[in-house]
């Protein structure tokens, strides 16, 4: 910024000084076009005295040197008349000789000082005007013009003097002096001065003399800045001056201005200078401190919105950032706050997301937890059903060894004995009673029908469920005398595994009752509701107690246990109500699978 400023100030500075030195210009030029019009003010008087004495010089020229002295001394006189603040007017013939003059006796009782002026007018037959020349008659100028006869040869000089003081040439050279320290002046080709602004200088030399000789000779015009005059022997020291010269057309004089540099132009000398590095330094000064202003102005804020953005970097949002303005700053602080408010709103969703997600994944792995623990329970009850299976299995080989070795296996060893006893009748040439055989061993091949129609009824496979219950029933329960009545809906034909199930479910609680129940009623229900299967076999024998014998030590009553996992097995449950004294009743209920339909040929 400082620089920014710095440019446009180095700016005003280089225009003000081109402003100076310009203006510097314009005041050279004035005085030079001052001392030029005094200049041409002293060339058009000094050349009416030319003119009136060459007006003088032509009325005697054709008598001069013709005796007629009265005519020439009426031509002076008259002349004399027409010449305002005049000396002497006077006529020479080529001798030097004084013809005529006015007033008498001026110019004949003069020293010879004007001889060589003189002497160069004859020669050239040009008009001469002399320095300034002092005299016991004062400080005197003379004018000169050739004096020609018909025939235009030079026969005389007609001439004139006058005192510059008494022409007011002081008082012109007063009105051109400038300031305190400005001097003007009226020199000759001498460097005298001839008239000057300050009193009692006519008459002495100039101090820059040579100088002033030197461009009255060139006529030369201008200003300079010279310390030559400061410098010359005997002159009071200066500084530097301005000298602003001209020189006459007419005469070998000049006109010079003399002037204090310092005092002549406004961009010299050491006022102007402290002034400019005054006002330079304030304004560098105001400028720094613009500049330093401004500067606190951006980095304050700036300063502020680096520290929010490093808080907000860190996570900490709940804050927020102060406000900073209207300006571009303080937008930017704007826009920096509502990032943060998104961030924060942001931040907070994705911590509600991860705690959704963390409640998720503990229900999810509470719920797996849960299902680990149900397949770990069924793995168990898998495990324990397939060793009831194969307890069941043993026990029904057992069942089936048992009655082999208790009814068939005896019925065989009577058999047996019967026909040894046959044989050794029939050696003994006895009756062998081979009826008695033939009995024996029917009802041998009835035990062995019976046993296996208990492993697996043909009826089960042939008529179905119901009638597959009706015919265990008369054998195992009516043919023991127990009154059975059978209320059956129709089911038509199950899946057969699921028929195989309940009637393995039946046969138990049928081979329980007529083994331990002592009844002498049953009643077997069997319907169909809801898609479920009902089954339900009540007796009204002893009953017994079920805590009693679910927790008698030894073998396990494996009957009813297997009733009940059977109906599970199945998506079913079975229910046993029994109490002692009042007899027992199995409920089973189980669910009727979906068979699915065969998709039809497309």
């Amino acid at each position: 910024m400082a620089i920014g400023i710095f440019f446009p100030l180095a700016l005003m500075g280089g225009v003000g000084w081109f402003w100076l030195r310009t203006l510097d210009d314009r005041l050279l030029s004035s005085r030079v076009a001052a001392v030029t019009a005094v200049a041409a003010h002293f060339d058009q008087e000094l050349n009416g005295d030319l003119e009136l004495l060459q007006r003088l010089a032509s009325n005697v020229g054709p008598h001069l040197g013709q005796g007629q002295r009265g005519v020439e001394e009426k031509a002076v006189l008259e002349a004399f008349a027409h010449f305002r603040h005049r000396e002497a007017i006077f006529l020479l013939d080529t001798a030097r000789t004084v013809l005529a003059e006015a007033p008498a006796g001026r110019i004949s009782a003069a020293p010879k000082a004007t001889l060589p002026l003189v002497e160069e007018v004859l020669r050239t037959g040009l008009p001469r005007l002399s320095g300034l020349l002092v005299d016991a008659r004062g400080a005197l100028v003379h004018e000169l013009v050739p004096v020609r006869d018909y025939s235009g040869a030079v026969v005389g000089v007609a001439g004139g003097t006058f005192d510059p003081g008494r022409r007011g040439f002081d008082r012109m050279m007063a009105l051109l002096r400038r300031g305190q320290t400005g001097v003007a002046e009226l020199v000759d080709a001498e460097g005298v001065v001839i008239a000057s602004s300050e009193p009692r200088r006519t008459g002495r030399p100039a101090e820059c003399a040579p100088l002033l000789a030197e461009m009255i000779r060139e006529k030369r015009s201008g200003t300079t800045r010279s310390t030559e005059c400061a410098q010359a022997p005997g002159a009071p020291r200066r500084g530097p001056e301005l000298l602003t010269f001209t020189a006459l057309t007419g005469a070998s004089w000049g006109v010079v201005v003399r002037q204090s540099l310092d005092e002549a132009l406004p961009t010299e000398g050491a006022i102007p200078w402290l002034a400019v590095a005054g006002i330079l330094a304030g304004q560098l000064g105001l400028v720094g401190l613009f500049a330093w202003g401004a500067a606190r102005s951006v980095t304050q804020p700036v300063a502020v919105l680096t520290a929010e953005a490093e808080r907000i970097a860190s996570g900490e949002l709940a804050w927020p950032i102060p406000a900073l303005g209207e300006d571009e700053v303080g937008r930017l602080g704007q826009a920096l706050d509502r990032m943060r408010q998104g961030l924060k709103g942001l931040v907070e969703s994705v911590e509600q997301s991860n705690e959704r997600l963390e409640q998720r994944v503990r229900d999810r792995t509470s719920e797996l937890k849960g299902a680990n623990q149900q397949l770990r329970e069924r793995e168990l009850m898998r495990a324990d059903l397939l060793r009831k299976v194969i307890t069941a299995q043993e026990d029904e080989r057992k069942r089936v060894a048992r009655e082999l070795h208790d009814e068939t296996t005896q019925s065989l060893a009577v058999l047996l004995m019967r026909i040894e006893r046959s044989q050794e009748a029939i050696r003994a040439g006895q009756d062998p009673g081979l009826e008695e055989v033939k009995v024996l061993a029917t009802w041998v091949l009835d035990d062995v029908h019976r046993l296996i129609l208990d492993l697996r009824p043909s009826v089960l496979d042939d008529l179905g469920l119901l009638s597959a219950i009706r015919w265990y029933a008369q054998r195992t329960l009516q043919e023991r005398g127990v009154a059975v009545r059978f209320e059956f809906s129709e089911l038509g034909r199950l899946p057969p595994e699921l028929e195989t199930a309940l009637f393995r479910m039946c046969q138990e609680t049928m081979s329980n009752i007529a083994r331990h129940a002592q009844a002498t009623q049953v009643l077997i229900e069997a319907s169909l509701e809801a898609g479920r299967i009902h089954v339900t076999i009540e007796d009204d024998g002893k009953g017994f107690d079920q805590a009693e014998v679910a927790s008698r030590p030894g073998r396990p009553h494996w009957g009813l246990l297997g009733i009940a996992e059977r109906a599970e097995l199945l998506g079913g449950k079975a229910h046993i109500d029994s109490s002692p004294g009042a007899g027992t009743r199995v409920d089973v209920q189980i669910p009727i699978p979906q068979v699915p339909q065969p998709q039809e040929a497309t």
